[in-house]
């Protein structure tokens, strides 16, 4: 239900499979009673128009973008579902099965001194993930970036990539700028999430 809270509205244009003139011929002549494209001269005349299961007619129940995409969750929930998730990070098991390379890292998750914020330089960030063997995990994000199945290529989507490690932090002194720029490292605030 939480995931539903980030979807966008999408539909179809609200005029699709009706921009036509078209009108039942009624009984009586061996046809169907769907509404028929009018005039002649075209091979487009005659033809079936409107229906759902019509070439060229609209979908059934056209999808509009007053539908209920959002849920209520209560905070409680929102608030465990985080600690849970926190929790299983402690799990060598469970991250392993979401595909990271933890393999050279002496413990997860893996606490470091607050030295790490005040890194400003990309080259500061990456000498740090290799020291700490983590390294391992981001190059796995450059060997999977691949193109995108579908029609997200041509909506400025065009790329998709494994997820790598996630820095949290207490105070930014430099640090999102240092890692930003890495492919497949994200960084959070630890007070953004749901602990209040």
């Amino acid at each position: 239900e939480v995931a539903k809270n980030k979807r966008q509205p999408y539909c179809v244009n609200v005029d699709a499979g009706h921009q036509t003139s078209a009108e039942s011929w009624g009984t009586g002549r061996a046809v169907a009673r769907i509404p028929r494209v009018r005039g002649g001269g075209t091979h487009r005349s005659g033809q079936g128009a409107f229906g759902n299961m019509c070439r060229g007619g609209r979908m059934f129940g056209p999808t509009k973008t007053w539908r209920r995409w959002h849920r209520k969750v209560n905070t409680a929930q929102k608030r465990y579902a985080v600690c849970s998730a926190i929790a299983a990070t402690g799990v060598p098991a469970l991250v392993m099965a979401k595909g990271h390379q933890i393999g050279g890292i002496a413990e997860v998750p893996l606490v470091v001194e607050d030295k790490v914020q005040t890194f400003t330089k990309t080259n500061e960030a990456v000498v740090f993930l290799r020291r700490n063997k983590a390294w391992e995990d981001v190059a796995k994000v450059y060997t999977s970036r691949r193109m995108r199945a579908g029609k997200g290529k041509l909506r400025n989507r065009r790329h998709v990539q494994k997820l790598g490690p996630l820095v949290i932090y207490d105070q930014d002194l430099g640090l999102t700028k240092a890692f930003r720029n890495i492919p497949g490292v994200d960084t959070i605030q630890f007070s953004v999430c749901y602990f209040t």
